[in-house]
């Protein structure tokens, strides 16, 4: 049976009324359940009525409950017993539980609290503090309402971002896929001359570019590219530079002129490194830059005209294996007007091999922080000389991953490998 208690006073407390919440009162005693159900509903509360834990325990399931004022001592379930049983429920919100009883024991206090329970009221009860002991509780359902409610606007925002990203990943997957098209393939030949391609960009898609073109009878044209940053504004730029480059459209490609009876000859490698700058400049707009290394081959003669623009050294693998790296360097295109950029020359023979690479291959560090550097992609290149262009690039892609002990690279890396007729 229940403990006795009786409602010793009815404090009116001037502030405001409570947020319309649902009170389950749970007592085997009539005229407490009778008592306590006046005063809720003075307060704004809803009330529902249980005269035994099994019976309360059995609405809690049933029907969306904040508040269970609960006596300890009743037949069957008791109030520690019905507070711990409803939280094992697996509620979708909190219920905040008021256990009433003449027990003062420290013992009582840990039982009832390790049941679950969040306060205590002794009887006989006093109408001025369970109302304060229930504007307590509706404080704490208020911040847990509003921390569920900001959990739900969180999911709902965590959903749409990763719907975004979903579709922004299917997108950038699509121009990976586009981009590659712009890439020759792995092994291809331009005229007699044999090609190779390496291209691993950093993310889906990236900001190098390499190719060639046939500028004219045995004259063949081969450039590398590199766009400042990454990801999609990069690409969008090699996409660009592609098209200045196109073979398809050679009235179009800034490598080319036309000449008086209707030919086409390639242009001076420096001419055309300027031509780039000059546009870029005009566009206001751009903040971007790119390194290129740009080369006319003539296959006749085995010369070589090249202008290096911010880019690598080119290197020179000779028949014998050894390597030798060319150029002057000079500034990168769409950093500033006017540059006057220079021409430069070297020689190929019959079965030497001239290699263009991104920085994303020499500027690729070891775990201890150290670069492979062209030292280090020189050894590369004389280890494998004998092999065909493309199982060099890849030999040289797989000593690089060794190097740095990953296969994520921070950088794209690309490459060009051509071999002399």
């Amino acid at each position: 049976m229940g403990e006795p208690g009786v409602i010793v006073q009815d404090v009116e407390a001037a502030d405001e009324a409570f947020r319309k919440h649902v009170a389950l009162v749970v007592d085997d005693s009539t005229s407490q359940r009778m008592m306590l159900r006046l005063l809720l509903k003075k307060w704004n509360f809803e009330v529902l009525e249980a005269e035994s834990g099994e019976r309360a325990l059995q609405i809690c399931r049933d029907t969306p409950v904040d508040f269970v004022i609960t006596d300890w001592m009743m037949d069957g379930l008791s109030g520690p017993e019905l507070c711990a049983a409803v939280r094992r429920l697996d509620l979708e919100h909190y219920v905040y539980f008021i256990l009433l009883t003449s027990k003062t024991e420290k013992h009582d206090v840990a039982l009832g609290l390790d049941a679950g329970a969040d306060d205590f009221l002794s009887k006989p009860m006093d109408a001025g503090e369970l109302k304060a002991r229930m504007r307590a509780g509706e404080r704490i359902l208020t911040m847990q309402e509003d921390m569920a409610d900001k959990n739900r606007r969180m999911s709902e925002a965590f959903e749409r971002l990763n719907g975004l990203y979903q579709r922004i990943d299917q997108d950038l997957k699509a121009a990976a896929r586009l981009q590659k098209t712009l890439i020759p393939e792995p092994q291809t030949r331009c005229g007699p001359v044999n090609i190779g391609i390496l291209y691993k960009p950093a993310g889906h898609v990236g900001g190098d570019l390499v190719g060639f073109f046939e500028a004219a009878v045995n004259r063949v044209i081969v450039y590398a590219i590199d766009v400042s940053g990454h990801g999609v504004s990069s690409a969008l730029m090699t996409a660009r530079l592609s098209n200045l480059f196109s073979d398809k459209h050679l009235d179009e490609n800034v490598g080319i002129k036309r000449l008086p009876n209707g030919e086409h000859c390639p242009r001076d490698p420096a001419r055309v490194a300027a031509e780039l700058n000059n546009r870029l400049q005009d566009e206001t707009d751009s903040d971007q830059y790119f390194t290129m290394l740009y080369a006319d081959i003539n296959l006749d003669t085995g010369e070589v005209l090249f202008c290096q623009a911010g880019h690598p050294s080119p290197a020179v693998v000779r028949r014998d294996g050894t390597v030798e790296f060319a150029g002057e360097g000079g500034l990168p295109i769409g950093l500033v007007p006017d540059v006057d950029y220079e021409t430069e020359r070297l020689e190929l023979g019959s079965g030497d091999r001239l290699m263009m690479y991104s920085d994303g291959i020499t500027e690729c560090e070891s775990p201890a922080g150290e670069m492979l550097d062209g030292e280090g992609l020189s050894q590369i290149l004389s280890v494998h000389a004998l092999k065909g262009e493309r199982s060099v690039l890849e030999a040289v892609l797989d000593d690089v991953v060794k190097f740095s002990d990953s296969d994520a690279f921070d950088d794209d890396v690309s490459a060009l490998l051509l071999t002399m007729p």
